[in-house]
């Protein structure tokens, strides 16, 4: 299958009913809204779910995000959403998932609709005083965010953490990233909880294939698009190549060690 057949199977479809005319709301401000339609099992540890719209993607922090204040409701196959926005122009719109057990981050995206003419960039669209109102139908499989398996091993760094650390992490990837979207697209599990040398890390993902496995570095006051590669999981018949991990339903799969080089922190 192609990469973009495997990001069409990754991330929601949007159908993009039409955004056009007055619907009958008013001019100021702007509208999105839709149709949300869930597709599977709801995980029991379900918290909410939100929609969030971006003016920039990727974006450079999370508080440039417009973020609905109430969740839609979860309890049915199909829910109705609707936000007021300023006019302008959004590169993307997606749903966030909240869960009971573990914090919230940017891997708990449930869906995040692609535009086949754009070369399946996120889908954008635009909110003027001629046309006021987006509708756009968001599709979200749950299974994104049913983890029901592990990836677990130790990362070392070949010295301290710097003082202007702002947060490290490792993350898993259903592909390896090639453009600066992917890093949310393919994103499947992430924790930002690193601390300490040596680091024994568990990462909760969904039964799979990933692709990547791999360590990244924020420094203080540097966005979320300037973070730092430290480090992946290498494949042991390849050293330098990033490492394949297959996990199966209710697996838990251990030693997948990560080097990690803080040279790799500075530009």
């Amino acid at each position: 299958m192609s990469a973009r057949g495997k990001v069409l199977l990754a991330a929601a479809v949007v159908l993009l009913s039409g955004c056009g005319k007055d619907y009958g709301i008013k001019p100021l401000p702007g509208m999105v809204r839709g149709k949300v339609i869930f597709r599977g099992q709801r995980p029991a540890d379900t918290q909410g779910v939100y929609l969030i719209v971006a003016p920039h993607f990727p974006p450079h922090a999370i508080n440039e995000l417009y973020h609905s204040p109430n969740s839609v409701d979860t309890h049915r196959d199909t829910a109705y959403y609707e936000m007021e926005l300023p006019y302008g122009r959004y590169e993307a719109i997606g749903l966030w998932w909240y869960g009971t057990r573990t914090r919230s981050n940017l891997a708990d995206i449930l869906a995040l609709p692609l535009d086949p003419f754009q070369e399946f960039r996120p889908l954008g669209f635009e909110l003027t005083p001629e046309n006021p109102v987006c509708e756009i139908n968001l599709y979200a499989n749950w299974a994104v965010v049913d983890r029901d398996g592990a990836i677990e091993g130790t990362i070392r760094f070949d010295g301290p953490y710097p003082a202007d650390t702002e947060a490290t992490a490792v993350a898993a990837y259903a592909e390896v990233p090639q453009k600066p979207s992917d890093y949310i697209i393919f994103l499947r599990s992430l924790d930002f909880s690193v601390t300490g040398n040596p680091f024994r890390y568990r990462l909760p993902v969904r039964h799979g294939t990933y692709k990547y496995i791999v360590v990244f570095w924020l420094g203080k006051r540097m966005p979320l698009s300037e973070f730092r590669t430290l480090g992946f999981y290498e494949d042991p018949t390849r050293p330098g190549h990033p490492g394949r991990v297959v996990v199966g339903a209710g697996q838990t799969v251990r030693g997948i060690d990560i080097f990690a080089r803080w040279e790799n922190a500075r530009p």
